[in-house]
């Protein structure tokens, strides 16, 4: 059995250590907390909970699952179960926001697991909520889907105040019989040509399907931009191997809002920060949400963030905090597991150290509906839109029929099992803070 501990630089507000009795001889636990009147004291439904325990798989292939349910007789569904990677053992959170509320305490909770083993102790962290009601929420996403993958239900529940701009033109065409629409196009010049201009159309429209206002959308259409050109060669000009004439117009054709490369239309890491300048002074955001630069690898994830940092330090605006979310992990395609509509907590990582110092983490609940919607928003996005193959085709008939499993298989693609869930987690942090200790690790860079 292979074994890794989850480990993260959380800074939680509160605490207490954990006992957990087994009923009997049965799989069910109790919790009993060491500081009761501490947690009595709270207003449970104003945190994000997270149990850390240790978790031990007992089977070779099947997911442990750990699901929660109230020993009043209500009954147990996929939304209160969390599911673990077999065959590991190690540090695990269970995530238990939406669970406590003034009328549901940690004393009428239970824990029932499958798969794996019932520890002894644990430990319960408490994050305190931010506030998102405070002012306008602005998004940014690296790529066309990246705000829906990581925050649909956050930006359907703060319709009203949310903003959302995407990057990268998101043109790159691996071949031809890559296409969307298989052979429409002749050319690999024109086929990236039409997938940026797709794209473009794609983020511009799946956020109206939540009540996002047209207006307070934006797609910028940067591309071939890394964290190192951002503070190496700012002012060098990008140009697509596959469609030289491109330039970020293609991509801001639907857009109202003015920005100042939309007369300088070039493909530069000054110009976009000079672009997310702008948008910070115009939106005056109090929260942002951009990608998690230590954790999620990709490399145009990893600028947007950097990008952000240098805009902050910029702008006569500073947000007060920024969310930060993870779509892409390294070697780990099934993560969040378990079937859709489950819960999950935070993405994996093994380091109790941050260039942030310490950070927050805040879970946000989707009701069924919102996570049903959240399906809709990801078959509108062209490069969801897997083909059925065989190998995929043959696993959904085996979990519905022979397994009989709660998987859905809603889409082909891998993100409509993963991200399909009953929360969106993330972590924050001060927005000064996210700015001054990513611009210290680029001068950190520059040193060696």
């Amino acid at each position: 059995m292979k074994k890794i501990d989850y480990q993260y630089a959380l800074q939680p507000d509160w605490q207490s250590d954990v006992l957990l009795k087994k009923q009997n001889t049965s799989n069910i636990s109790n919790l009993t907390l060491a500081d009761e009147a501490g947690f009595a004291a709270l207003k449970h439904d104003e945190f994000t909970w997270l149990l850390s325990f240790p978790y031990q798989s007992t089977h070779k292939k099947k997911q442990g699952c750990i699901s929660a349910f109230f020993n009043n007789g209500e009954q147990n569904t996929i939304d209160h179960s969390q599911f673990f990677e077999a065959n590991q053992e190690g540090t695990r959170h269970l995530n238990l926001s939406g669970l406590l509320s003034k009328d549901k305490t940690l004393h009428q909770l239970q824990l029932a697991f499958e798969h794996c083993k019932a520890p002894t102790e644990a430990k319960l962290l408490g994050f305190k909520k931010p506030n998102l009601a405070d002012g306008p929420i602005l998004i940014i996403a690296p790529h066309a889907d990246d705000a829906e993958l990581a925050a649909y239900g956050l930006y359907s529940d703060f319709a009203d105040q949310v903003w959302i701009t995407t990057i990268n033109a998101g043109q790159n065409l691996q071949s031809l019989d890559r296409q969307y629409i298989s052979g429409l196009d002749e050319t690999i010049g024109d086929a990236t040509q039409r997938k940026a201009q797709i794209r473009a159309w794609n983020s511009m429209t799946t956020p109206l399907l939540a009540g996002v206002k047209f207006d307070r959308l934006s797609s910028l259409g940067y591309f071939n931009l890394t964290k190192e050109s951002l503070y190496q060669t700012p002012k060098e000009s990008q140009s697509d191997k596959a469609f030289p004439a491109l330039t970020p117009q293609i991509s801001r054709t639907f857009n109202t809002l003015k920005l100042p490369n939309d007369e300088q239309n070039i493909s530069s890491g000054q110009l976009l920060i000079e672009d997310l300048t702008s948008l910070l002074e115009q939106i005056k955001p109090s929260t942002v949400l951009v990608t998690e630069p230590e954790i999620d690898p990709h490399p145009e994830h990893i600028m947007s963030a950097y990008a952000l940092a240098l805009a902050i330090n910029k702008s006569s605006h500073v947000p007060n905090r920024v969310l930060m979310y993870v779509n892409h992990l390294r070697k780990i395609k099934k993560f969040p597991y378990g079937p859709e509509h489950s819960k999950t907590a935070l993405a994996p990582w093994y380091d109790t150290k941050s260039i942030f110092g310490h950070y927050s983490c805040y879970s946000h609940q989707l009701d069924v509906k919102t996570q049903k919607d959240k399906v809709v928003s990801f078959d509108s996005m062209h490069d969801l839109r897997s083909k059925p193959r065989i190998q995929k085709m043959l696993k959904k008939w085996w979990h519905n029929k022979v397994l009989k499993s709660h998987y859905k298989y809603y889409g082909y693609h891998n993100y409509f099992l993963t991200h399909i869930k009953a929360n969106e987690v993330f972590t924050f942090v001060d927005g000064q803070i996210f700015s001054q200790s990513l611009i210290h690790s680029i001068e950190q860079d520059k040193k060696h």
